[in-house]
């Protein structure tokens, strides 16, 4: 049985190549020659929350979504897209979660991190509580 923040991760990650968007479980390597835009999966952490009767959890997921200087819109609209995941109840295999847009968001920013490059970048945190 899988835990309850790895099903969470393969089904946001399913989700989001659903929605046909080239995604990662990491921020690809240039040898592995990649085209923006793309998403990758990334932290993510799990706080236990004790009850009478059983043991619930609030996960948070960390997004983020890599476009060139010329693809805001693209990026903005994926990221749009990819925040609604918080925004329903589901069920996996083992685990019932509940999206909490309250406590999800995103930002765009402008990324220079790369030599000579401007990369249009979302970073998207989604909440979920185990139920």
């Amino acid at each position: 049985m899988k835990s309850p923040q790895q099903e969470l991760y393969d089904y946001v990650f399913l989700e989001s190549l659903n929605k046909r968007y080239d995604t990662y479980d990491h921020l690809p390597m240039a040898s592995e020659n990649v085209d923006y835009p793309f998403v990758t999966l990334e932290n993510m952490n799990l706080v236990p929350i004790p009850n009478k009767t059983s043991i619930g959890a609030e996960i948070n997921l960390t997004i983020n979504v890599w476009g060139n200087q010329d693809q805001r819109l693209v990026v903005d609209t994926m990221a749009s897209s990819l925040l609604m995941i918080a925004s329903s109840s589901f069920k996996t295999t083992d685990y019932r979660y509940r999206g909490r847009m309250s406590g999800s968001d995103y930002q765009i920013i402008q990324d220079t991190s790369v030599p000579d490059t401007v990369l249009n970048h979302a970073i998207i945190n989604l909440k979920f509580s185990l139920i």
